[in-house]
Order: structure tokens, then C-alpha cells, then sequence
């Protein structure tokens, strides 16, 4: 036979009756079944889903890889996509039923990238069980059965025009696998879903930060598609996915140490992720070229106590300082490295309780929104004795700055921050250094 022109990748465990629905939907595409292939990753399904899979042969080219064990959702999905034999994959979850459109719209995207790299994110319907029984008996979702409350999440977040211009900034924040298309060949290239995240929760996330960094973080590389549809069937949620997901994400944050993964830390919106992702990496730019947070501004007393001590140092161009043992740095101006990280300090989780003697931030404390500057303080206090906040003598019109923000007001912060903190203000020729503990 031809080769398809399009791999539906199917993870599954344990979920006979809703892989069966979303196979069967399969059959109702308007894509001619010639076109496109089928392969189901069962994940050590205590009963073998290889019968469902077979009930559909004749009418699908449909293949299952089964693993006797249960080695996670990462695994599964390698496993499966490594039969894959089209150019473009398309990952939809067993209980994610396809609109009878989707997979021309997967087809018809990449199709119109020529070879290109791409990657194509489709929203979800959550269905209730009026919607999942209408799909069971194969009738079509009509919007009677939606309403807002079944609507996707980060649909609802990019509904303002600001969020739209944000989604250029990190597309792989809405990366759920549970609709979401990808070139081969960028698969191949980041080896794909990383198996050591075998828990539940973000390991669609990490694998499309990966292909976005791949590419650069080119903004055509990405489109989020809201007319590529798919149904939700309801499920049991199991409270402890919820757990999981945050060992999932510590994980993250130790493998990526970047602001752009470090943000997402926070309990907040996809849109506000998003947003936030975008205007730390302009204050990062914004402030490089205003010249703050440069080692140059240390008081000599302080820039002699971190060559004994052990450091954390954030700034541009900090991690050229004489720092002490076990010191280190957040400088976005060098390469990221074991002693230097691209981060902003709003989590500071590689770091044990105590284990730092001083924190040292030059000036780019100073971009923190609001609500990020109280969890810098109060978790870096946990680590480090005390916390050296350097503000940068240089004149820098504050409005000028803006979107990014920029603490110019010294007086306000510190009458803020000396409510919860023991604070100290000391001004020195090229700087002034608030003393927090």
C-alpha cells in the first residue's frame, strides 16, 4: 500500500470502551481511510486491547503495540509512534473522540508547509454524558450539547487579543497531546516524550518546549487551530494525578533551567502563562540593554564577602565575580551551565534549606511582577541567611520601560517589604542595596 500522509498515534491503558469510541470515529472521517494509518499504544492494559483494535481491520489501516508493563504515557507513545510511517503525526488521547473534520485539517495544514516543520494544536470539547452517549451511538455533536462549561480552558484564556500576540512567545504551553500534530522529522530530532517522566501530567508540555527551542522559537512554527475539534469523553480523575503532576513538574524545572519553565511553577491560567512568559523574556532584553544588573554596581564590601561565601548571584554578567565555593549564578548574558542557570529566582528549588549564605540580585529583581517578588523573598529566605536586593544609580525612565516593569520607587518597596521583613537601606556611589532577612 501507498504510504499515508498522516499517523494517528493513540496512547491507551485500561480504557477498552473509550478507545473503542474514539476508534470508531476514525471511521467517519472525512479523510479517505487509505490516507492515513491508525497505532495504538496499549500500555500493559491489564486486559489487552489488541481485540479492539482488531474490530476494526477491514475498515482501517490500524496496528496496536502492546508492552506487557505499564512504563508510562512517555514510553507508550514512542513505542507506538515508531511504527509511524507518515511524515506527519497526530496524537490523540484514547478518550479524545475526533470531530469527522480533524484529520483533513491535520492533513491539509502540514500539506500547506511543504516539508516544513510544524506543529498544529486542535481544541477539545469536555463532554458531559449526554455528549458521550450521543458519540457512542455514533450521532454528531451538535451545540446543543456544548455550552461554556464544556469549552476548552485555553481557548477561554487567549479570547483577548493580548493573549493571541502571546501565544507567538510559547506555544508549547497549550502542547496537550490530546489533539495536537507534528512533523516527523522534529520528532525524530528531540528523540521524542522523554521516558523518564512516567508519572501523570506535563510530559506533552516538555516535549513541545523542546520542538519550539529545536526550531528556534520561530512563531510559524506553531498554529493553534480552533476549527480542529475534538469531544472529551467524561472519566474518573484520580486526585493524586494532581500530586503527581508537580513531581512532574520539579522535574521540569531541574531539566530546564530557563524562566520559560520556571514561570509555570505558579497556579494560574494557560493565557497568564503564556503572558508571563512573554514579558519576562522582554524584560531579560529590556534590561540588558539599559545596562542593569551588571557586577560593576557592588559595593566593594559585598563584592569581597561573596568571594568567600556561598552565593547565589543573579545579573547580567555576574558570573564573571570571584564567588566562593558551591557559588551560583543566574546570569542570562552567559551560557547556561552547572554553575549557572538562566532562571529568575521566583522558585529556587535545586536549593536546600540553608544552603546558601547570601542571596545577591542586581537590579533585575527590580522586572518581578508583584505577586513574583514575595516568592523570590520568601523562598530565598528559606535558603540563604540574607538577601541583597542591588538597585543600579542609573537613570532609567521607568515609563520608557513599559510593558516591562520596573521598580523605580525605592522608598514605596522598602515601606512595603518592611512589614513582613527585617529591612536595612544602605546607598553606596553606584548603588543602593536593600538588606532583606
Amino acid at each position: 500500500m501507498d504510504r499515508p500522509h498522516l499517523s494517528v498515534v493513540i496512547p491507551a491503558h485500561n480504557n477498552a470502551v473509550a478507545l473503542d469510541t474514539t476508534v470508531a470515529s476514525l471511521t467517519r472521517q472525512t479523510l479517505p481511510a487509505q490516507e492515513f494509518e491508525v497505532i495504538v499504544g496499549d500500555d500493559g492494559s491489564a486486559v489487552p486491547l489488541t481485540p479492539v483494535v482488531e474490530r476494526y481491520a477491514d475498515r482501517l489501516r490500524i496496528a496496536c503495540v502492546r508492552s506487557e508493563t505499564n512504563r508510562g504515557r512517555s514510553a507508550n507513545r514512542n513505542a507506538a509512534a515508531a511504527r509511524a510511517q507518515a511524515d506527519v503525526l497526530l496524537f490523540l488521547d484514547a478518550d479524545t473522540v475526533p470531530h469527522p473534520t480533524l484529520l483533513a485539517r491535520h492533513r491539509d495544514h502540514h500539506a500547506a508547509r511543504g516539508g516544513r516543520p510544524g506543529v498544529l494544536l486542535g481544541q477539545r470539547y469536555d463532554l458531559d454524558w449526554a455528549g458521550a452517549d450521543a458519540l457512542r451511538r455514533g450521532e454528531p455533536i451538535g451545540p446543543e450539547l456544548l455550552d461554556a462549561e464544556r469549552g476548552d480552558p485555553r481557548l477561554e484564556d487567549l479570547a483577548h487579543p493580548q493573549r493571541v500576540r502571546d501565544f507567538l512567545s510559547a506555544p508549547w504551553v497549550l502542547g496537550l497531546t490530546h489533539n495536537a500534530s507534528v512533523d516527523r522529522e522534529s520528532f525524530l530530532r528531540v528523540a521524542g516524550f522523554d521516558e523518564a517522566m512516567v508519572k501523570w501530567g506535563f510530559e506533552d508540555l516538555e516535549f513541545f518546549y523542546r520542538i519550539f527551542h529545536l526550531h528556534g522559537g520561530r512563531p510559524d512554527v506553531f498554529e493553534l487551530d480552533v476549527e480542529a475539534t475534538s469531544y472529551h469523553l467524561p472519566h474518573f480523575r484520580k486526585t493524586s494525578n494532581g500530586l503527581a503532576s508537580m513531581d512532574n513538574m520539579k522535574y521540569l524545572l531541574r531539566k530546564h533551567l530557563r524562566y520559560d519553565v520556571e514561570v509555570l511553577y505558579t497556579i494560574s491560567t494557560f493565557g497568564r502563562h503564556v503572558g508571563r512568559i512573554r514579558l519576562y523574556g522582554q524584560a531579560i532584553e529590556a534590561y540588558r540593554r539599559a545596562g542593569l544588573g551588571r557586577p560593576e554596581a557592588l559595593p566593594d564590601t559585598l563584592r569581597k564577602e561573596l568571594a568567600s561565601r556561598t552565593a547565589l548571584v543573579i545579573g547580567n554578567g555576574v558570573s564573571t565575580l570571584e564567588l566562593g565555593p558551591d557559588s551560583q549564578t543566574f546570569d542570562h548574558d552567559a551560557p547556561a551551565g552547572p554553575t549557572n542557570a538562566h532562571l529568575i529566582g521566583t522558585v529556587l528549588q535545586q536549593f536546600k534549606a540553608g544552603a546558601l549564605d547570601v542571596i545577591v540580585n542586581v537590579d533585575l529583581w527590580r522586572f518581578l511582577l508583584p505577586e513574583d517578588l514575595p516568592a523570590f523573598l520568601t523562598r530565598g529566605l528559606l535558603k540563604a541567611d540574607r538577601i541583597e536586593l542591588v538597585c543600579t544609580h542609573a537613570p532609567v525612565d521607568q515609563r520608557a520601560m513599559l510593558p516591562v516593569p520596573l521598580v523605580a520607587d525605592l522608598d514605596y518597596v522598602t515601606d512595603m517589604l518592611d512589614q513582613h521583613f527585617a529591612v536595612t537601606v544602605a546607598r553606596h556611589d553606584g548603588a543602593s542595596v536593600l538588606t532583606v532577612r
